[in-house]
């Protein structure tokens, strides 16, 4: 009889997904099994990356080191105020330019058409190109051309992809939500252009957040309400909230997986 599959959807936040690092340091190291991972835009980047088994200690190094010129081309805005090759250049060395079918693990990016508003699960071709694709942030990156679709950022129709995992067979769900850590609003001031538009990318979500609840096994939110969604500079503080949110809810995922079967 085959056990019980665990998913774990990780989902949007721009630099406060960093903490999605956290929460993947030490899923590992306290052994907990993830077999089918979903990701919206930076969730699906490291999504990704945990889908390949890639060493979370290099990522971190990586992240932390990785300054605005080394994934930023900014051009005169007609869709997007950032062209978008820097950061798929950047996907194509960290994922090794492997395809959906070479990761370890099933994987699933989530971006939308902007021209239907359809959601549109990627997990087919190359991980870099749906990873370009799952964080065009409207208004920021041009939006990507992908199998006669034009795409953006997944977060628009979907910031924590639980129904992916659900589609395809998950029995127990983790989720990781960095964008409102259990409040709606943020303790930071918008200061810019890129905070004006992160921002409105959550509001539309504000009256989901009670609901993820209901939708999951367990639900990880960090507390980053203190952190600008444009402050890349930020990944050791947020990934050490990460690290610290997660520890709270290992009692609880454990005695579950257990009492399942599955550790």
């Amino acid at each position: 009889m085959q056990r019980p599959t665990v998913g774990l959807a990780l989902g949007a936040g721009a630099a406060k997904g960093m903490a999605h690092l956290g929460v993947l340091m030490t899923l590992k190291e306290e052994n907990i099994p993830v077999d089918i991972i979903a990701g919206t835009s930076i969730g699906s980047v490291f999504g990704a990356l945990y889908a390949d088994d890639a060493d979370l200690n290099l990522v971190f190094k990586i992240a932390a080191t990785l300054r605005h010129e080394q994934f930023v081309d900014v051009v005169l805005p007609k869709v997007g105020l950032i062209k978008g090759e820097k950061i798929e250049e950047l996907f194509r060395l960290i994922t090794k330019n492997k395809s959906f079918n070479q990761l370890a693990k099933p994987f699933y990016a989530v971006a939308a058409d902007i021209e239907t508003g359809e959601e549109i699960i990627i997990n087919t071709g190359k991980v870099a190109d749906a990873l370009r694709a799952s964080v065009s942030i409207p208004g920021i990156f041009k939006p990507k051309n992908l199998g006669n679709r034009l795409l953006v950022d997944g977060a628009v129709k979907n910031h924590v992809p639980i129904n992916v995992l659900k589609m395809h067979g998950a029995d127990y769900i983790i989720a990781v939500d960095v964008r409102f850590g259990g409040r709606i609003g943020t303790k930071h001031k918008v200061q810019n252009i890129f905070d004006v538009i992160l921002m409105a990318l959550e509001i539309p979500h504000f009256d989901s957040i009670k609901q993820l609840c209901n939708e999951c096994s367990v639900l990880i939110q960090p507390d980053l309400s203190h952190i600008s969604p444009a402050r890349f500079d930020l990944v050791q503080e947020c990934m050490e909230i990460g690290m610290e949110e997660t520890r709270k809810h290992l009692p609880a995922i454990k005695k579950d997986l257990n009492t399942m079967g599955v550790i």
